[in-house]
């Protein structure tokens, strides 16, 4: 079974003979070429291997009650994948087990790329074996002669004192090498086959996609490029040269520093370059459109696409649990669009007291929803000038028939306070559809939550939508009046019938609360008189909250992933079918093989041997989460916290 990691290291860790190079391997930052626009990276390979049986995921994929279920899977996965890849690549994963050992880097340069395939972004590879340098160096001079004996042109060259060998690899036929192992609705995409994707607009018909992968072994150190300037800057960098490095970019050191030291995998994309190629891209496609339609670039730069720069993320595992930091570099000074709409409030966000203590889900939203308005004007005007102002002249002409005193701006913008929250409780139910829906409320602050409630049934009584034409019922609950509206049905997997459903509103509390469960906003207007048990009661809750740090910063989220995977995890167990039952209204031709009895993915994943959830219910706990606006973008920091079963 070890060979079914090391297949990974096998794929990534191609060919070549090479001299040692003494010299200490420096960091990814430090050898990536100046134009590396995405980076995906684990600094210390062991470190991760060496924390995941700790891991509370690892701890239950490895629990003997799971035995069955791993057994099957697994053995499929060796016989069914590794076993025919491994013919047809004429290679053994076993020989590139624990390879890895220092870096494994993945990165995309520019290198001339312009947005087609031709020429494409360069792909880099970074894998240090750390003390199993000699160990890659053999593998990798057995795997050079395979390819030579099975007939591959490869051409060995010297770059700064290394053997650099480089290989033509035909995509088309690595993808019908994939198709034809991979098991059946996943592999049709790739090659052959009516699932076959078309060749890129401006590539030349009937011809093959070839590109050439380069590949060098400095000391334990194995890089691998398809663009051989990419490479040789690499090699220059190990060599001592002084060539311009992706650390030396003023927005990934920025990022570097604040989110990526310590960190045990991150991975960072330079924004801005994709955004130059995704507006070229655009124009060139929109040549032929409606003259007076807004320019592909106008509506990225009103959206505010232009203003994001980087984007950043950063996992680390540690004695109290798991956290990852993610980062939207945004300065504020650019901010524009969808980005001025999202700035948070740095506010109190966490759960007030009515929201009850079984909630498995919970998210608070600080944001202002007059500034939330004003930017989604001012982004609408950029790209129609004028067009919101005429919506809302038409809607306040329509509405004033049914009620002279209604204005647009007065009865719902006015009316728009600074809080948004969402609760959720566990699913009553197993059937598919139950699952699907689980009693859920939304509430929506308001400064006068009474008035904006009328305005709102108001206008969506009159207007065109959903709602148009319908009837609000109106009852008498704890003395406040709740409004019901029928919803138009709804198709629904695992039933021939379409669901139905109803909308409730009420107003309490300087809230409106929406919802199509009556018990939820029933039990919201009696919270004030039966005083449940809150959430923020919940053991653990407020300690693990400090990890994200805490709930002021304007928003605030909590999960009970015990709860959450409890119904979901049972009714699989208990009827297995329900899988393919939720991939009823996916559009993707992995579909049919889903729901097909033999060859498809119900012969690999076998839920009925899944042992009972309160089995493994110790490895499942709480995921905590908090956003915040700063000047210089959007953070986001979600924590798990060791489940407190696994300490005993």
């Amino acid at each position: 079974m070890n060979r079914i990691p090391s297949l990974l290291a096998s794929l990534a860790v191609p060919a070549m003979m090479a001299l040692p190079l003494a010299a200490a391997v420096p960091a990814p930052d430090q050898l990536l070429p100046e134009d590396t626009f995405v980076v995906l990276a684990v600094p210390d390979w062991a470190a991760v291997e060496a924390s995941r049986p700790h891991t509370p995921v690892l701890r239950l994929w490895n629990d003997p009650a799971m035995k069955p279920f791993r057994d099957k899977l697994m053995t499929k996965l060796t016989k069914d994948v590794v076993e025919p890849l491994e013919r047809e690549l004429g290679i053994k994963c076993d020989d590139y087990s624990g390879v890895v050992r220092g870096q494994f880097t993945v990165a995309l340069t520019q290198s001339g790329w312009t947005g087609s395939w031709d020429p494409p972004p360069g792909l880099l590879v970074l894998v240090d074996s750390k003390d199993k340098a000699d160990v890659l160096r053999k593998n990798l001079a057995d795997l050079r002669k395979k390819l030579t004996d099975s007939g591959k042109k490869i051409r060995t060259e010297k770059s700064r004192d290394l053997e650099v060998t480089t290989v033509p690899v035909d995509l088309d036929e690595l993808g019908t090498t994939f198709s034809k192992i991979l098991p059946a609705g996943l592999g049709g995409g790739l090659a052959g086959g009516k699932d076959k994707p078309d060749p890129a607009p401006d590539a030349d018909k009937g011809a093959k996609r070839t590109v050439e992968v380069s590949f060098a072994q400095a000391d334990s150190l194995l890089v691998a490029a398809t663009k051989p300037k990419d490479l040789d800057k690499v090699l220059a960098r190990l060599a001592g040269a002084s060539a311009p490095c992706l650390g030396e970019q003023p927005a990934y050191r920025s990022d570097h520093a604040a989110y990526f030291r310590e960190a045990m995998s991150f991975g960072w994309v330079n924004v801005a370059p994709l955004m130059e190629v995704l507006i070229k891209v655009a124009a060139e496609g929109a040549k032929d459109n409606n003259p007076m339609a807004p320019t592909p670039e106008r509506l990225l730069t009103a959206f505010g696409l232009g203003s994001l720069k980087t984007l950043a993320f950063a996992g680390r595992q540690g004695p109290e649990g798991g956290q990852v930091d993610a980062f939207m570099g945004v300065p504020e000074e650019k901010r524009k669009g969808f980005f001025k709409l999202l700035a948070l409030e740095p506010k109190e966000a966490g759960a007030p007291p009515f929201v009850p203590a079984d909630t498995v889900q919970f998210s608070r939203w600080r944001l202002d929803g007059q500034k939330f308005w004003a930017g989604l004007e001012a982004m609408l005007n950029d790209i129609s000038p004028g067009m919101v102002g005429l919506m809302i002249g038409q809607i306040d002409g329509v509405m004033k028939e049914k009620d002279p005193n209604f204005e647009f701006r007065r009865s719902i913008v006015g009316n728009l306070g600074d809080d948004v929250i969402m609760y959720q409780k566990a699913p009553r139910g197993s059937t598919l559809a139950e699952l699907n829906s689980p009693p859920s409320l939304v509430l929506l602050g308001s400064s006068n939550a009474e008035q904006l409630l009328q305005a709102l049934r108001t206008i969506a009584a009159v207007l065109p939508g959903p709602f148009s034409g319908g009837e609000f019922k109106e009852r008498e609950f704890q003395g406040r009046k709740i409004y019901s509206i029928a919803l138009p049905e709804m198709p629904q997997p695992g039933s021939d019938k379409p669901k139905a459903q109803t909308l409730n509103v009420a107003a309490s509390g300087g809230y409106v609360a929406f919802t199509t469960d009556p018990a939820m906003i029933e039990g919201y207007l009696r919270s004030g008189d039966s005083k449940p048990k809150p959430l923020q009661e919940v053991p653990g809750l407020s300690e693990a909250a400090q990890k994200v740090g805490g709930t002021g910063s304007g928003m605030f989220g909590y999960q009970n992933d015990l709860e959450n995977l409890r119904a979901p995890y049972e009714a699989l167990r208990k009827n297995p079918d329900l899988f393919a039952k939720t991939f009823e209204f996916f559009p993707v031709p992995a579909r049919a093989k889903i729901e097909d009895s033999s060859g498809g993915l119900k012969d690999w994943v076998d839920f009925s041997l899944l042992p009972p959830f309160e089995s493994v219910a110790k490895y499942v706990y709480m995921t905590l989460y908090s956003g915040r606006t700063t000047a210089e973008g959007f953070g986001l920091k979600a924590f798990s916290p060791k489940p407190p079963q696994l300490n005993q």
